[in-house]
């Protein structure tokens, strides 16, 4: 998932000041065992070694730990179980570190290639933003020599798109989430295709939030490009005043009221709408999906757009294969496919409540009455733009409509303002 910007920079930073410098390969030689302390992150072995000999060793954020501590942690340790019943010899060694920010994830791979490499894992989970940060640097390899050639063929094609890095896949994409429309069926029969048909009930979005995301996926919608033929960033001033616009019209209207711009996240405006203090709520997929049942009468779409084209900004995890001995890579790439394996990926996503990223798992969820949700959000989904798009565009979007809502420039004022501000960082 934005809110990073500013310690991507810091590990983008980190990692153009250290030269990654992979560690010799050593067939025979056995890594040195990670001992936690009482401040290092904890350790999860899913099952014991007994007489298992090899570690390979997977880094996971604490979300998808295989524990008791996450959803579908349960599911998560069964399969690596099975894997390692499959594999004998094999013993998967799981470590829990912070998604991200220091001590986490990225930083600690960069940092272990050149302080302390007996560490590095063998797979590790990236969000998409640190995914393409690992690959410029060098820490993790490219996976196409590696996997069938029609590998991704029933992935999403945003979920493609987030696999890869200079054209070489990079990842395997196992979780995905959405910004997606929140509502209660008493008052919507169907949900809202477009911000018109909005003409009951109280409205909430994150219209605080720095990178813009809410009216982004309105501009995006309407085909509003974020970048000129050289690739600088750019922002449509005329789209980007219909998108203002259109939230101007719910506003003076009287179904979204100026206490949307406290909220800064989709989780917090999932919490308004959860307490019933909204009857529709922007928020993400996977805090529905988590709780379908916690607002009777509630159910989730797409968001609705001006002209009414199904469209939604989706993000991500990946498994990616840390850049260690040759040796190790083979049994590393068979974790990953097994993992990610339709009938392994749609088990975990329905217990871990995240959208999957290929239409043969979601297959898997059957009669579900959440699949018909999840497919159509999935197939409509779009990769959310870059760290460093966001950290240029995001907060001149927010401004403007911080601006349009509290009466202070016209969407026409405040989307030149926008593009200007864009254009001349």
């Amino acid at each position: 998932m934005p809110k990073k910007s500013v310690i991507s920079l810091c590990v983008s930073a980190l990692l153009a000041a250290c030269a990654v410098t992979p560690p010799p390969p050593s067939p025979t030689a056995t890594a040195a065992a990670v001992t936690p302390s009482p401040s290092a992150p904890r350790l999860v072995s899913p099952t014991p070694a007994g007489s298992l000999t090899t570690n390979l060793r997977v880094w996971l954020p604490p979300q998808y730990a295989p524990d008791d501590s996450a959803a579908g942690g349960k599911v998560l340790a069964e399969q690596i179980a099975r894997f390692e019943q499959t594999h004998p010899g094999q013993a998967v060694e799981i470590r829990i570190k912070s998604a991200s920010g220091p001590g986490g994830l990225l930083e600690s791979l960069a940092t272990a290639y050149n302080a302390a490499p007996a560490v590095l894992p063998d797979v590790v989970a990236l969000d998409r933003n640190d995914l393409v940060a690992a690959a410029s640097a060098g820490l993790v390899i490219p996976l196409d020599n590696l996997l069938p050639p029609d590998v991704l063929a029933d992935y999403y094609p945003f979920a493609q798109t987030m696999s890869r890095h200079k054209d070489a896949i990079v990842g395997l994409p196992f979780a995905a989430d959405a910004r997606v429309l929140a509502y209660k069926t008493d008052l919507y029969a169907s949900p809202p295709q477009t911000w018109a048909e909005i003409t009951t009930g109280t409205l909430i979005i994150p219209a605080g939030e720095a990178a813009g995301l809410t009216l982004l996926n309105e501009y995006l919608a309407m085909g509003g490009p974020l970048a000129d033929p050289s690739g600088k960033t750019v922002l449509d001033a005329e789209l980007l005043t219909e998108a203002l616009a259109a939230f101007q019209t719910v506003h003076t209207s009287g179904w979204l009221p100026l206490s949307t711009l406290a909220y800064s996240d989709t989780l917090s405006t999932w919490q308004v709408f959860r307490e019933r203090r909204a009857t529709l709520a922007v928020t993400n997929a996977q805090s529905f999906l988590s709780e379908p049942d916690r607002v009777a009468g509630a159910a989730a779409a797409l968001l609705p757009t001006g002209p009414g084209l199904p469209f939604a900004l989706a993000d991500g995890w990946c498994w990616a294969l840390v850049n260690t001995a040759a040796p190790q890579h083979q049994v590393a790439v068979e974790l990953l496919t097994w993992l990610t394996d339709p009938v392994q990926l749609s088990a975990w996503t329905r217990a871990a409540h995240v959208l999957p990223t290929r239409s043969a798992a979601l297959e898997g969820w059957g009669t579900d009455r959440l699949a018909p949700f999840a497919s159509d959000v999935l197939s409509h989904a779009h990769l959310q733009p870059s760290t460093e798009v966001l950290a240029a565009a995001g907060p001149p979007l927010q401004r403007a409509l911080d601006d349009v809502l509290n009466g202070r420039a016209t969407p026409f004022a405040a989307a030149a303002a926008a593009s200007q501000s864009v254009a001349s960082p």
